[in-house]
């Protein structure tokens, strides 16, 4: 019952996202998703260990929003 509740809830949540004109902006994060995934595909950008790591957590971040927001619509 609870799990139906919160599935509800994040429903009408998702709902009030695409009606304020995206806070979230979720075409940009997805956009921004797919620029990072290919900039990591690039063998170079392994010769920058700090950058190429900062790139990987902000994949894995990106990765959860458009995620759950594309399993919510």
């Amino acid at each position: 019952v609870e799990v139906n509740s919160m599935l509800s809830r994040l429903k009408e949540f998702s709902g009030r996202i695409e009606i304020s004109g995206g806070i979230f902006d979720f075409d940009i994060k997805r956009d921004r998703l797919t620029e990072v995934e290919l900039e990591l595909a690039e063998s170079s950008v392994w010769d920058k260990p700090e950058y190429a790591q900062s790139l990987g957590k902000e994949r894995a971040r990106l990765e959860s929003i458009v995620l759950t927001i594309e399993k919510l619509q």
